[in-house]
């Protein structure tokens, strides 16, 4: 358990984990009462270098990122000898959601996968590049909605870090392009791929990779063959096969191109325009009817319909039908008496007529 450093304005609470540089706190904003997450770079590793002054700046740029899908930072410092960064409290992440789960259904996982996707291709815009994109770095707000962080993190420590050590600037070997692990130049592309193995992982229920060693998990990104999904899955192959191409030019390079790619998987689910193109915390159908249920009062679509059915109809407005009836009564009897010589057959007819009418009129009172 690391120590509890001092930070003027913010009172720490619990220890939540920590990364290949830092240790992450639970703290309360004693200025704002709200719950942040602070992360504080390590004593021993990181104390005194140049990376350290990278990161700081870094935090900073990153800051200026606005995003829905991308974690807030609130401010950096240093306190206590030590360099922190707080940013926006997350209190799930993607890590523990497969850990829980093993496997995430298709609609949840496009829904998660695209809103990372758009703010994967924001920050390449912007000139950033993740190069460390996974389950650990993907996280979920109070709302459901999934944010990805640790940007910049990759270029701070890229002097220091080894590719064998999971966890650093380089990324996780398990989630990595195959020109990050030859060490090649890396583009957005790269966070593609990395993208990519989350995807298969989450609708599979395992990486698309996997070996006893990092060096046989390397071998297989630069050289196997992408895995075919499960048949039930196999209409996502084409997906998975351009996120996962060995060479980038190959991959999706744009978000034009991945929205081609994803409406198609979206469309079955009958998402609204908006949320398919940017999704934004799209609750579950369970949730959804948990909701419409609660405003509902708790009853089924069946259950209103069998109360509908059994709901006797409203009976009509006997007085005023009676009054509009009187009144063509009326009309009639005195056209008569003023047409009576003129056509007595006729009139004598009517005039029963209207007798007859009137009877039946007040035996239905």
């Amino acid at each position: 358990m690391p120590t509890f450093p001092k930070i003027p304005g913010f009172e720490l609470k619990k220890f939540l984990g920590s990364g290949g540089a830092a240790d992450v706190f639970l703290a309360i904003d004693l200025k704002h009462s709200r719950l942040v997450a602070v992360k504080v770079l390590s004593h021993t590793r990181f104390a005194d270098t140049i990376a350290v002054r990278r990161f700081i700046k870094e935090a900073q740029t990153i800051s200026r990122l606005h995003h829905p899908n991308i974690v807030r930072i609130l401010g950096t410092g240093r306190a206590d000898g030590r360099h922190y960064m707080v940013m926006e409290f997350l209190p799930e992440s993607l890590k523990a959601r497969l850990r829980q789960r093993k496997q995430i259904g298709l609609q949840e996982s496009l829904t998660i996968i695209n809103q990372i996707a758009s703010a994967l291709f924001y920050a390449h815009g912007k000139g950033f590049i993740h190069r460390d994109v996974k389950p650990d770095n993907i996280m979920f707000r109070a709302d459901g909605t999934p944010v990805i962080l640790d940007f910049g993190i990759a270029r701070v420590l890229e002097a220091t870090s080894q590719i064998t050590r999971s966890g650093t600037s380089l990324g996780t070997p398990r989630y990595m392009s195959p020109e990050q692990l030859n060490a090649k130049r890396v583009d957005g592309r790269s966070d593609i791929y990395s993208l990519g193995v989350v995807l298969y992982e989450m609708i599979s229920g395992a990486p698309p990779f996997k070996g006893s060693h990092t060096m046989s998990v390397v071998l297989k990104h630069i050289s196997e063959p992408i895995p075919k999904l499960p048949e039930e899955l196999r209409h996502c192959q084409p997906l998975i096969e351009r996120m996962l191409a060995k060479e980038r030019d190959k991959r999706v390079g744009s978000e034009a191109e991945w929205r081609e790619l994803i409406k198609p998987l979206l469309k079955p689910f009958k998402l609204p325009k908006v949320a398919r193109d940017n999704l934004v915390g799209l609750p579950s159908v369970k949730e959804r009817e948990k909701t419409r249920l609660s405003i509902d009062g708790g009853k089924s679509d069946s259950e209103k319909n069998r109360a509908t059915r059994s709901r006797p109809r409203p009976k009509p407005n006997r007085p005023r039908l009676f009054l509009l009836n009187l009144l063509l009564v009326l009309a009639a009897v005195v056209w008569v008496f003023f047409n009576y010589e003129r056509i007595p057959g006729m009139a004598l007819a009517l005039w029963h007529t209207v007798i007859a009418w009137i009877s039946s009129l007040i035996a239905k009172i």
